[in-house]
C-alpha cells in the first residue's frame, strides 16, 4: 500500500459507552501522518479524537462499521456499511444535492474536500435491539428489482442490487440468489405489463451485468464470480468477458463486470457510454433461447441509474429528460422509505393521472449532480448533432419527483 494515490483522514465520534470497530475490505488503515507510507491495518477499533487516514490505489474504499454496546441481556450490536471516497477537489460527490448524506438505511459515504479530517458520527442505534446475522454486503431487496425494458427481441432488462442471499453465519459467504431474484423479476413483470407469460427458470438464461468496482468491491464480486462456478476475477472476468463464456443447464446464466463510474475521472464517460450502447446491442441480438439482463451495482442506486438511464437513450432514442426519470425509476416503495434518494411520492408527468401521486412509481434518485451529468454528457455524445445545454429540471427534482406513466415496454 506504500504506493497508494489516494489518501483522506476521518474522525470517527462514537457515543459515550459503545465500542466501534471499523474494518475495511479495500484500502488500507493508518494512524500516520498522511505523508507517511500507510500501516496495513485490516480493523481499526476507535478511539474517540484519533484521526484515522484511509488510503488506496482507489478513489474509493469499502468497509463497514461494527458498533456494539451494553451489557449481559442488555448488549447489543449493528453494523453500518461504508464508501469512503477518498475525495479531492475534482470528486464533488460525496454529498447529495441537498448537502445531506444518503439516507438508504445501508450506506454512509463520507469524503469532502477540506484541511481537517471528516466527522463521522456514530450513534447508538434507535428502534429495537437489532436483530438477524450480520451481512458484510447487501442482500437481494425485491422492492429495488424493476423492469426497465422489453426488446422486441424476447430479451428483458431488470435493473436492481446485488442479488446476494443472507450469511448463515456472521459476515459469512454471500451467494447469489438465483431463486429469490427470478421470483422477483416474475412479480415486477406481471406487474409492471399485466403479462403471465414471464418464462420459468431454465427457459431464459439470466446474464448478470455487475457494475462494481474490483479495486474497492473486490470481496463483492468474487463471492458473485464463485455462484457462478468462477474463482478468479483478473482472469475469468478479463476484458468485461461473460463467465462462464456459454451458458449451461441447470444453471442457465452468466455474469461479466463493467466497472462504471461517474464522469469525474477522465475517461470514464465514454466507458459507460459504450456501455449502455454495448447494452442496447445484447438486448436486440435473438437467440434460442430469451436473454434477461440484470444490471446492479451494490445498492441499485447511482450507478445502475447511469446505465438504466444511458441505455434508454443508446437503445429506445429517449430524450435526456424521459430517460433520467424513466432510468431511476422504479415499483412503489414501501412507506417510509423515502429520503434524498427514494422518493415515494412522484407525480405523474403524463397519462390520465397527469399532476396527481403516481400510485405504482417510485423514484431512486442519483446522488450527486455527478452521476446526472454522466448521462448528460453521454446523452449529448450520443446525440452530437443536436445536444442538449443543461439538464432539464424536472428530470432530476426531489419535490416533486417526477415519473411517466408510459414506457418503453408499452410503446
Amino acid at each position: 500500500m506504500a504506493s497508494a494515490t489516494h489518501s483522506y483522514a476521518y474522525l470517527f465520534a462514537p457515543q459515550a459507552g459503545t465500542t466501534v470497530v471499523v474494518t475495511l475490505m479495500s484500502g488500507a488503515f493508518s494512524a500516520d501522518v498522511p505523508a507517511q507510507p500507510p500501516t496495513p491495518l485490516p480493523s481499526v477499533t476507535v478511539v474517540p479524537g484519533t484521526t484515522i487516514t484511509i488510503y488506496n490505489d482507489s478513489a474509493y474504499a469499502e468497509g463497514y462499521v461494527t458498533i456494539s454496546g451494553g451489557t449481559g441481556s442488555g448488549a447489543w450490536s449493528a453494523e453500518c456499511h461504508l464508501n469512503f471516497l477518498l475525495g479531492n477537489a475534482d470528486q464533488p460527490w460525496a454529498l447529495d444535492t441537498k448537502g445531506q448524506y444518503p439516507n438508504d438505511d445501508a450506506t454512509i459515504i463520507g469524503a469532502f474536500s477540506s484541511a481537517t479530517p471528516d466527522n463521522i458520527p456514530v450513534v447508538q442505534p434507535s428502534g429495537a435491539q437489532p436483530s438477524g446475522i450480520d451481512s458484510l454486503y447487501q442482500v437481494l431487496d425485491p422492492a429495488m428489482v424493476f423492469l426497465v425494458d422489453v426488446a422486441k427481441s424476447g430479451n428483458m432488462l431488470f435493473r436492481g442490487n446485488v442479488p446476494f442471499t443472507a450469511p448463515t453465519v456472521a459476515n459469512g459467504l454471500q451467494q447469489v440468489d438465483f431463486a429469490g431474484l427470478h421470483a422477483a423479476m416474475q412479480a415486477k413483470y406481471q406487474a409492471q405489463t399485466g403479462k403471465t407469460d414471464f418464462p420459468a427458470q431454465g427457459d431464459y438464461v439470466l446474464c448478470d451485468i455487475c457494475l462494481q468496482s474490483q479495486a474497492s468491491e473486490g470481496g463483492s464480486i468474487l463471492w458473485e464470480l464463485q455462484s457462478f462456478g468462477g474463482s478468479d476475477i483478473a482472469t475469468d472476468l478479463a476484458g468485461r468477458a461473460w463467465y462462464p463464456p456459454t451458458p449451461a443447464a441447470p444453471l442457465e446464466a452468466q455474469m461479466c463486470n463493467w466497472q462504471i463510474e461517474p464522469h469525474a475521472t477522465p475517461g470514464n464517460d465514454v466507458f459507460d457510454q459504450h456501455s449502455a450502447q454495448d447494452l442496447a446491442k445484447l438486448m436486440a441480438a435473438t437467440h434460442a433461447k430469451p436473454r434477461i439482463y440484470y444490471i446492479h451495482c451494490a445498492s441499485g442506486h447511482d450507478r445502475t441509474g447511469i446505465v438504466a438511464s444511458s441505455y434508454l437513450i443508446a437503445g429506445r432514442g429517449l430524450g435526456l429528460e424521459q430517460a433520467l426519470i424513466q432510468g431511476t425509476t422504479v415499483a412503489k416503495l414501501p412507506a417510509g422509505l423515502g429520503g434524498q434518494q427514494l422518493i415515494v411520492d412522484c407525480q405523474d408527468l403524463d397519462g390520465a393521472n397527469k399532476g396527481q401521486t403516481d400510485p405504482d412509481r417510485s423514484r431512486v434518485l442519483m446522488i450527486a449532480p455527478v452521476y446526472n451529468t454522466t448521462v448528460f454528457n453521454i446523452y449529448n455524445a450520443i446525440n452530437s448533432s443536436s445536444p442538449v445545454t443543461a439538464i432539464p429540471a424536472d428530470a432530476t427534482s426531489a419535490d416533486p419527483a417526477y415519473v411517466y406513466s408510459t414506457y418503453p415496454w408499452s410503446s
